[in-house]
């Protein structure tokens, strides 16, 4: 190797180690922006309302006495707001196919495959037989 050949070496090594660097600094100084510029947005946003937190499995405030919490219904589980929907058991109900024989695609079975039973329909439900354990295989 001569004389030139090793001046062009060294100076292209410099440059393969530097050129990352800049690179890695660019995206760190452009990272480091986007958060300031984030955190400059957030700032100039309206603050959240400041609503009362729901008191969900609360027993009582901390004005209230014990025997007055049980007389307005704080319970476990029990919220002030009256607009909370109870639990609804259903039972569902395939959708009858036609007994042609014929192969059906999944376009051709519409919806959900799924019909509601009715009224009534969670309490004739058997879940399993009497004396059997309720896994598969063992009674």
């Amino acid at each position: 190797m001569d004389t030139y050949t090793e001046d062009l070496a060294v100076a292209r090594d410099l440059l393969i180690g530097t050129g990352p660097f800049i690179v890695g600094l660019v995206v760190v100084i452009l990272c480091v922006g986007a958060v300031w510029w984030g955190i400059r947005l957030r700032a100039r946003e309206a603050a959240p309302p400041q609503r009362p937190q729901p008191r969900a499995g609360a027993w009582q405030r901390a004005q209230e006495a014990d025997h007055e919490a049980r007389a307005a219904g704080h319970g476990p589980g029990h919220q002030d707001d009256g607009d909370r929907v109870g639990y609804v058991t259903q039972h569902r109900e395939p959708d009858e196919l036609d007994r042609d024989g014929g192969r059906r695609r999944p376009y051709e079975l519409g919806g959900s495959g799924t019909r509601d039973s009715g009224e009534g329909g969670a309490e004739t439900r058997p879940t399993w037989t009497e004396g059997g354990s309720g896994s598969f295989g063992n009674g």
